[in-house]
């Protein structure tokens, strides 16, 4: 299996998990639920994880600046994962301990919209903000700015060809040459 093969494979399961990680996001946000919270960013540390290992595979497959901006890019994943499953899911999982130990009761789904639709505390204290402080800066920032950059480096996908290495653009010439010996004549 090539490593465009891997990243396809994975590319193919992180639409899904990220489908049920938003599920998971939006019960926690209704029902005040932390597990659900715990659990949404579980499944993206492992979307995250599938798109590392994607990076991975494709690295020796590319030179130059396309290999640079993976490294960069799997660096970053690598970041990203110790982040959740250091700070962010850990925070969100004693949460849950807290409210079940204070035996807090959760609400319905519909009690939630409500909730949600209708109360808005505003508040400029950062005590109230610090334990957010962290995965709101990366996501309103350095999230941003990725997702920024998959819309530049996709407007670039014809000029990908010229930072294959060698043995990779070799590789594939010997398949294309190994299908079309095998079409009938």
């Amino acid at each position: 299996m090539t490593g465009a093969d891997t990243t396809l494979n994975a590319a193919w399961a992180i639409v899904p998990l990220i489908l049920i990680a938003e599920c998971f996001s939006w019960y926690a946000v209704l029902t005040t639920h932390y597990l659900g919270n715990a659990i949404e960013n579980s499944i993206w540390a492992v979307a995250f994880f599938l798109v590392g290992i994607g990076l991975c595979r494709l690295l020796p497959e590319f030179d130059g600046p396309v290999r640079v901006v993976l490294a960069i890019a799997i660096i970053g994943i690598t970041g990203y994962l110790a982040f959740l499953m250091t700070i962010d899911v850990p925070m969100y999982l004693s949460r849950w301990r807290a409210d079940v130990a204070d035996g807090i009761m959760l609400l319905r789904p519909l009690e939630g919209l409500r909730d949600v639709s209708t109360r808005w505390v505003v508040t400029h204290d950062l005590a109230e903000w610090k334990d957010e402080i962290a995965w709101m800066s990366l996501y309103f920032s350095a999230a941003v700015w990725a997702s920024l950059a998959l819309c530049f480096f996709y407007s670039l996908e014809d000029q990908l060809p010229r930072y294959r290495t060698e043995a990779t653009v070799a590789g594939w010439s010997s398949d294309v040459l190994l299908v079309v010996s095998k079409l009938p004549r």
